[in-house]
């Protein structure tokens, strides 16, 4: 839904229903223990995706010393905010800010309680933005997501342009916030909205972000021995974001220069494996993702899933593959590894699990991240495994170019070798 759409309501957005919703998300959060001061005495709050700020609202009549930040796209919302603020109806010292996580970078600032209310279903990429309100929390802090219990589509039936979620499986996304590193992740009833006659329930859920061990800084947990899902997923995460790390730093040229002669482009391995991804981990699984893939049409290019058009930008092509991710990774949590799945490309072994084609896409994934490594290094000489780990011995370039010549002595000799008569060899 576009930002035209909240603009155009927000003057009378407000209304009984609305409130009533508001203040029961606000007793919620309260209840679960989830408003908790932070040591100076106060609580730093942050409504993302605020609305009108019907939730901070509701929050402090029943709490003490709030101080809240309210995040919205829409610039007929941010107004309305404002205007509260002047009225006295929103806390006198709070902010409006314009953010969105899913295309910008988290600020600095740190907050004792992050809230999300009603908002998470317009997300396209969900782990995107819970990492970015994770990253919003101090330590001991807590999120709260308020938001629809998976329908059928009806919520937003009369919404031409809706393209969000059609509410939320609670076990789905309680397992999404533990992943991007979320404790404490508990999922309760918290009221109802009441929609052309029709009852649609909502969740609240709660997580708490805690100190890090100096291991877990350093990456996701590693799995019990025997979560056999746990690795699989794992080893593909770490598969991913090595691609993507492949791509810092670099121009828009770069990014999409051929450097081989079958065209192997950075942005087009990105591009291929989003679109693959969806497919193994979407509609093999009868979970089809919505999201259009233009490229496998009948009448596409061959091989245009694997370059980027100069009106693809670079930022385009890394969300869609982030949303994959988030669509994989869904799939992923919902189904057991023996849940069976159809691959129609595949022939007469179409017929395949969850657990064989997360080790297909695992090896799919890195050969493309190591197709990635050899790009990279033409363009620019980096290399590397992963941040702060290339796992490649300390050298100076001197030294590199010094082992460069020693092998490629060694190429030219024993190609000379062969070129020789036996009894000279």
């Amino acid at each position: 839904m576009s930002k035209d759409h909240f603009d155009a309501r927000a003057a009378t957005y407000d209304d009984p229903a609305k409130e009533g919703v508001a203040d029961e998300v606000a007793r919620g959060i309260v209840a679960a223990g989830a408003a908790v001061p932070g040591q100076d005495g106060g609580l730093r709050l942050l409504e993302y995706g605020a609305g009108t700020g019907l939730v901070t609202q509701a929050l402090s009549r029943r709490v003490q010393g709030v101080s809240a930040t309210l995040v919205d796209s829409s610039a007929g919302m941010r107004e309305v905010m404002q205007a509260k603020i002047a009225a006295g109806t929103l806390p006198a010292d709070s902010r409006v800010v314009d953010l969105d996580l899913e295309h910008e970078e988290p600020p600095a600032d740190r907050y004792d309680l992050v809230v999300a209310s009603l908002v998470l279903h317009h997300v396209h990429d969900l782990d995107r933005v819970l990492t970015g309100l994770l990253s919003l929390l101090d330590e001991g802090g807590h999120l709260c997501v308020a938001d629809l219990d998976s329908e059928d589509g009806s919520f937003h039936a009369s919404v031409h342009d809706f393209d969000g979620h059609h509410g939320f499986d609670r076990h789905t996304l309680a397992e999404r916030m533990r992943a991007v590193g979320l404790t404490e992740v508990s999922v309760a009833d918290c009221t109802s909205i009441e929609k052309e006659g029709a009852a649609y329930p909502v969740f609240l859920a709660t997580g708490r972000r805690v100190a890090m061990t100096s291991d877990e800084a350093a990456g996701p947990a590693r799995p019990e021995l025997d979560d056999l899902k746990g690795w699989l997923l794992r080893y593909l995460q770490s598969a991913r974001d090595a691609l993507l790390w492949k791509l810092e730093g670099l121009s828009e040229y770069d990014l999409r220069r051929p450097l081989t002669p079958t065209g192997t482009n950075l942005l087009g391995l990105v591009k291929h494996l989003a679109s693959v991804e969806l497919g193994y981990l979407g509609d093999s699984f009868g979970r089809p993702s919505g999201i259009p893939l233009p490229w496998y049409d009948d009448d596409a290019e061959a091989n245009a899933d694997l370059w980027a058009t100069a009106d693809e930008t670079s930022e385009e092509i890394i969300d869609f593959y982030r949303r994959a991710w988030a669509h994989g990774d869904a799939t992923v949590a919902a189904l057991d590894l023996d849940a069976r799945g159809q691959v129609p490309w595949w022939g007469e072994h179409s017929e395949v699990s969850l657990g064989q084609i997360l080790v297909h896409l695992t090896t799919e994934t890195h050969r493309h991240a190591g197709h990635a490594d050899i790009v990279r290094e033409l363009i620019d000489g980096q290399a590397g495994l992963r941040p702060g780990v290339s796992n490649l011995p300390e050298q100076s370039v001197e030294a590199w170019a010094a082992h460069r010549e020693r092998v490629e002595g060694a190429a030219r000799a024993a190609g000379h070798a062969e070129t020789l008569p036996p009894e000279q060899v």
